[in-house]
């Protein structure tokens, strides 16, 4: 349906631009007004990549696709309708779907949002999310109003790791003011998810082994092992030696035991996939989740599987309720200035258990027209404030945090809870000199229902000088102490830590062979003083050194080099060596780029290898092709990854285009 609806987007754009791009039409006074007041910006492009690895598992698909069409729609120099299709042939390989479709037009007080698309409301309530459906934001004035409803993840089955529910979302904000001198927002957030059948009713194969970076031998017995859910017809076992791309029977209409003994067969293979399916229903299915190496004169190895049997209900449908506020009050044009943000949330894990009795909890009533308190209910609090000083020289920030351990919100993309934190930073500059100094205090087990309390002060301080007109040094220094209270010694934590690095800035020249020569050097040196890690002490040396130069006008070449020096444990010692070296050409009036990347770096045990090769052509003021090539080489041993060769290559294209422009 989207790729339809990309084509006929295309079709119509270019119907349209036929007549009035050539100027060709009769009406002329009314094609001068719609070229003045209207017009069509934006861009659409394609981009494609080639993906292989020998001696791993593929971490990326073997091939995609994507397409890519931006237009947007200019109205009287008023009005601004962006909309945004990607299409793409990783789809739902993360589970959530990828493609996406999105509207947003913006006129000077207001914006719609249809499709896909994220907001910032606080970091409390909303914010890092994409969310398919709709919003509107209106700010007429210092009126301020905004709302988003939509879908956030759609049902998958499976477990805790690949599992999830349809995430309904209904998000508010209605407030007063200005970002840049005082304001208020009120925030309401519900989200809740679909009581959809029980993921175990959902049938489902699943295997086992061999699942990947398993090593078979060609004619030893193996066991191919599965387990079904809801499946009670017999299977079929097949292999593919190409990645999945296809498939040879091993085994039909084999009873539904959980388990096959194969004795394998050729052609070797490191690209080996096991798919095990439905007799009568084939798309119940599945297939090993990485590849395996089939071969002659190897040692077989089955690989450990870190979960046999998925646990169905490890994932639960989920509802939350937030009530938030946000805002700032300053004085004195910004000089002085409080910034605040706090909201309440109340949060069921599993929506099918039981209701509570309201008189007995002491629930809000006004709650409880659109929450229903379970057993396992929880409510907390969140809230972030600091106070700012801003001179002209001198600012300093005293901040204050405070996350309950019960607090959820379904509307953000990760938050951490259970943490109290203290904060004070404070800047300076005098001349070309600037000094950062920072002090922050953490600490959990805010309702002390932990065996003991984890806490942490860090203190950085930096500062920056432009010594001459070429000569820029920094200098920074970071310190972290983490420790706990607990008396027992297999759970007491003693960590410390000092981080100093120094960075030096030559610029040599603007039009000479030298031009920049930049030098920095990083000492870090940690402790932790825990009873079950003797002599746990780790010091690492730093040193890279770079330069960038120009043989002609149109060549540049950057080389670097550098060396890491780490001592653990005062007995394993490492020294890393890494270089890289760049180089640069233009040619066509700089419409040619063209850029060759060499990085290589080294140790005792390990080597490994890059060659990047990129080029781009400005085909005309509007089209762009580009090209990627990539190659790595890894020899390792089998503690740090063994040995592995991988390519990627990609080709994008991209075209820029204004329609309709007024002249």
């Amino acid at each position: 349906m989207k790729a339809k609806l990309l084509l006929i987007s295309i079709f119509v754009l270019i119907q349209f631009h036929s007549p009035f791009a050539k100027g060709q039409g009769n009406d002329s006074t009314s094609q001068n007004f719609f070229q003045k007041n209207f017009s069509i910006t934006g861009e659409i492009g394609a981009y494609g990549e080639l993906y292989s690895i020998e001696g791993q598992p593929k971490r990326r698909p073997s091939s995609t696709g994507r397409i890519f069409f931006r237009p947007t729609i200019n109205l009287f120099g008023i009005f601004q309708i962006p909309f945004e299709f990607l299409l793409s042939t990783e789809g739902s390989a993360a589970r959530q779907n990828i493609n996406q479709f999105g509207i947003n037009p913006k006129w000077g007080w207001g914006s719609l949002q249809a499709g896909d698309f994220t907001e910032e409301y606080s970091q409390f309530t909303l914010s890092g999310i994409k969310i398919r459906g709709g919003g509107l934001s209106l700010t007429p004035g210092k009126f301020r109003f905004s709302t988003a409803v939509g879908f956030t993840q759609r049902f998958v089955s499976g477990g805790a790791q690949d599992g999830s529910f349809k995430r309904f979302l209904f998000a508010a904000k209605l407030g007063y003011g200005s970002e840049e001198s005082s304001f208020i927002d009120f925030i309401f957030l519900r989200a809740r998810d679909e009581n959809n059948p029980a993921p175990s009713n959902q049938k489902s194969i699943t295997i086992i082994s061999p699942n990947g970076n398993d090593v078979f031998e060609i004619g030893t017995l193996q066991v191919i092992r599965w387990v079904s859910n809801g499946v009670d017809d017999a299977v079929k076992i097949e292999i593919s030696r190409d990645g999945g791309a296809t498939f040879e029977l091993i085994a039909d209409n084999q009873p539904n035991v959980g388990f096959y003994n194969w004795t394998v067969t050729g052609a070797p293979t490191f690209q080996a996939i096991v798919k095990v399916s439905s007799q009568n229903y084939p798309e119940i299915s599945d297939v090993s989740d990485f590849v395996f190496t089939i071969g002659t004169n190897v040692q077989s190895m089955v690989a450990a599987n870190p979960s046999e049997i998925i646990n169905y209900y490890s994932i639960t449908p989920q509802e939350n309720v937030l009530l938030g506020t946000r805002g700032k009050i300053s004085f004195l044009e910004n000089i002085i200035s409080l910034e605040f943000e706090g909201a309440g949330s109340v949060y069921t894990r599993d929506i099918r258990a039981s209701e509570l009795n309201l008189d007995s909890t002491g629930f809000p009533s006004f709650l409880a027209q659109f929450f229903k308190p379970r057993v396992g209910t929880n409510y907390d609090f969140a809230v972030n404030t600091s106070l700012n000083l801003n001179f002209p020289s001198f600012n300093t920030k005293v901040g204050f945090k405070n996350i309950g351990p019960g607090y959820q919100s379904l509307g953000t993309a990760f938050l951490l809870n259970d943490i109290r934190e203290y904060s004070l930073m404070n800047s300076i500059r005098i001349g070309t000199v600037g000094v950062l100094l920072s002090y922050l205090y953490q600490n959990d087990n805010l309702l002390h229902q932990k065996l003991f309390t984890t806490s942490r002060n860090i203190i950085t301080l930096g500062m920056n000088a432009m010594i001459t007109s070429f000569c820029n040094t920094s200098l920074s220094a970071n310190y972290l102490n983490m420790n706990n209270d607990s008396n027992n010694d297999s759970t007491k934590t003693d960590f410390g830590s000092l981080v100093i690095s120094t960075n030096q800035s030559l610029s040599i020249s603007q039009q000479g062979f030298f031009r920049n020569i930049n030098i920095n050097y990083a000492f870090q040196n940690s402790i932790n003083n825990s009873y079950l890690i003797q002599n746990a002490k780790t010091t690492v040396h730093t040193l890279n050194l770079s330069a960038i130069v120009y043989p002609m006008n149109n060549l540049s070449a950057s080389l670097s080099a550098g060396i890491v020096s780490s001592n653990a444990f005062d007995t394993l010692i490492t020294n890393t060596q890494n270089y890289s070296f760049q180089i640069q050409h233009t040619a066509f009036s700089n419409k040619l780029i063209t850029t060759l990347n060499l990085t290589t770096a080294f140790s005792k045990n390990n080597t490994s290898f890059r060659t990047t090769f990129s080029s781009g052509y400005r085909l005309t003021n509007t089209d762009n092709i580009g090209l990627v090539l990539s190659y790595m080489k890894y020899n390792g041993n089998s503690q740090s990854g063994g040995n592995f060769k991988e390519f990627i290559g990609s080709l994008n294209y991209t075209h820029s285009f204004n329609l309709f422009k007024g002249k």
